[in-house]
């Protein structure tokens, strides 16, 4: 019982987490610690102004910086999803098509049904540039004769169907 009790007085120290940390002039990732700012966090973390890189000034708290949970200003999420998501020739094409999606109730690409005010209507949206163009049609024949029309005025370069292979 005695050697219990004297481990957990004794215990290791390098568990506790030291709160009187110095981080100036230390490097986390991209990020140069400079000084710690006279400001707190929500639950009285420290807040330090870092340095990244690129230039730009940001305030961290010790534990997003000592998790790696933070290692830049945002430059490098911005740059690595700016990559994945460039725009391309190939992916614009595909858009264009009118195969179908598997889950399309209509058979058609950009038409899908709709219940408004008690009565089944068509649908047709398209999408280009992150904005969304729309109507609402009756029949299955005004609903392609529109989806025609969006396309045209909105996709550039658009070819109608009956061009398309």
């Amino acid at each position: 019982m005695m050697g219990l009790l004297t481990l957990v007085l004794c215990g290791d120290d390098d568990r506790m987490p030291n709160i009187n940390q110095d981080l100036v002039g230390k490097k986390f990732g991209h990020l140069t610690v400079i000084a710690k700012s006279t400001e707190r966090g929500k639950q009285n973390q420290y807040i330090w102004l870092c340095q990244c890189d690129c230039g730009r000034q940001i305030l961290a708290t010790t534990s997003l910086l000592n998790s790696g949970q933070i290692v830049s200003c945002g430059h490098v999420r911005l740059e690595r999803s700016k990559k994945n998501l460039r725009f391309t020739e190939a992916r614009h094409q595909k858009q264009l098509n009118n195969r179908p999606p598997r889950t399309s109730k209509t058979g058609y690409r950009n038409i899908s049904m709709t219940l408004r005010s008690g009565r089944w209507r068509y649908r047709v949206s398209i999408q280009y540039d992150h904005k969304q163009h729309s109507a609402l049609v009756d029949t299955l024949g005004e609903a392609l004769a529109e989806r025609e029309r969006l396309r045209s005025e909105w996709w550039p370069g658009y070819k109608s169907n009956t061009d398309m292979v």
